[in-house]
């Protein structure tokens, strides 16, 4: 009778190991589901971030595209040289408003 009993408790703590590496497997695989639940969501989260720069990089350079095609017109050659260095044409007479004093013409930093 000895041995019954033996085999018994044997079959039971068995079951039980069991039991207990499959609630083991179980909880594991949950917590690392959710876990990757959360690295996926992260990264997504920084794949929609990158793709707005991505965009927003886009435009500016096809803003500078057509920048710098407009750049080579006679047109924005001309307004360039007006503007930032001051060039007239041959013949053509410079007014000067004298009722507001104007860096450039000062020549000096003030």
């Amino acid at each position: 009778m000895k041995s019954r009993y033996g085999s018994d408790l044997m079959k039971a703590a068995k079951i039980n190991l069991k039991r207990l590496l499959m609630t083991a497997f179980v909880l594991y695989s949950a917590v690392t589901l959710i876990n990757q639940q959360v690295a996926i969501g992260k990264l997504t989260t920084i794949q929609k971030e990158k793709n707005y720069k991505v965009e927003s990089i886009k435009l500016e350079n096809q803003k500078l595209v057509e920048l710098i095609k407009n750049a080579t017109t006679d047109a924005n050659v001309e307004k360039m040289a007006r503007e930032q260095l001051g060039l007239v044409k041959p013949g053509e007479k410079v007014y000067i408003n004298q009722s507001r004093p104007d860096k450039d013409l000062q020549g000096g930093d003030n």
